[in-house]
Formats: structure tokens, sequence, C-alpha cells
């Protein structure tokens, strides 16, 4: 009988240790989940709904957190105009890009990030610096030749004349499209 207690024990302490180390539970579906702990710092290995995962940091109270994220593709408009001797000139772009999980990591390693609020600024900043560099491209090819047609750039030259990849190599454009444009002496946007 003294065995069965002491097994009956052990048995509730190690159940008792591997719920409080469980991290995955605590990760819903659509969402990353980073452990930030005192004695570890941030753990690069990702928490996932579905994927098992546990952690030790937790079995220290007070020593570990886990930091949510919402996974999901960044989608928007951005606008650039501006004005060049001719005259001026705008540009809008409907944007969506995906990323790798793993950014979330890095960009907190980097101290360049420390919450969702922060990661969707980061997320618009890059659609920012997209469309900045499509406008650029797109005016460059219209200073080379005045019969330059915005709609006539597909998806593909764009991306393969900005070579945003080498800057952004998390990021994959899913869609990059030219809403409606001004290009220098039109007289309304298209």
């Amino acid at each position: 009988m003294k065995n069965f207690i002491s097994f009956l024990i052990l048995l509730i302490f190690g159940a008792f240790v591997f719920f409080i180390g469980w991290t995955q539970i605590k990760v819903k579906p659509g969402k990353i989940g980073i452990v930030q702990s005192k004695t570890g710092g941030i753990d690069k290995k990702l928490i996932e709904s579905g994927k098992f995962s546990w952690h030790k940091e937790f079995l220290l109270p007070t020593n570990a957190q886990i930091m949510i994220f919402d996974y999901k593709p960044y989608n928007g408009t951005k606008t650039v105009t501006g004005n060049r001797g001719q005259g001026n000139y705008s540009f809008t772009f409907q944007i969506s890009l995906s990323y790798l999980p793993e950014l979330y990591v890095d960009l907190l390693i980097d101290n360049k990030i420390s919450s969702e609020e922060d990661f969707e600024q980061y997320l618009d900043g890059v659609a920012a610096y997209l469309a900045q560099r499509a406008t650029d491209y797109c005016m460059s090819r219209y200073y080379k030749s005045k019969d330059f047609s915005p709609e006539s750039i597909t998806i593909s030259e764009l991306t393969t004349g900005l070579a945003f990849y080498k800057e952004y190599p998390d990021f994959d454009i899913n869609v990059l499209s030219i809403t409606d444009y001004k290009l220098p002496g039109d007289n309304e946007v298209l």
C-alpha cells in the first residue's frame, strides 16, 4: 500500500510538472507564442497551436511569460505622391504580404518590436517601403519612355525589378497591384 501511495503522489506531481510547462495549450489557432523568461531570455522556438511544446522555464514562478501574436498576412493600401520637374505624380497600391513566423522572434531579439502593435507598425512600414520602391521603379520607367503605362507592368516584372526579397528575405509579396495612378502631366487620377 505504501508503494501505491508513493506511486500515486509521484504520478500527481509528474502530471502537475507536465501541465505547468505545457505551453502549446496556451496558444490559440491563428496565433504564435514566444516564451520570454528571466533565466533564458527569448526562446527562438515558436509555440504554435497543434504542435506540442513544453518549457521548463515555467516551473519557476514568475520566471516566464508567453508573448502572443496574431499570425496573419498583411493586407493594406498605400499611396505615394511626389513632384518632379514636370508635375505631380501619385500611385496607389494594393499590397498583401506574407512572412515567415520566425520573423517575430528575430524582431524581438533585435529589439525592433515588443508588442502586437509594434509588429503591425513594422508591417505597415515594410508595405510603405515597398510602395515607395514600386513608385520609384514606375517613375524611372516613365522617364525612360513617355509612352510608359503602369498597366503594362506585371507583378513578376515589378517584384523582380524591385529585388524586394534581398532586403526582406522573410517576406513574400502575394499582391502588389496599382489601383490608381497619376503621372506628371496627367490631368486626373485614372
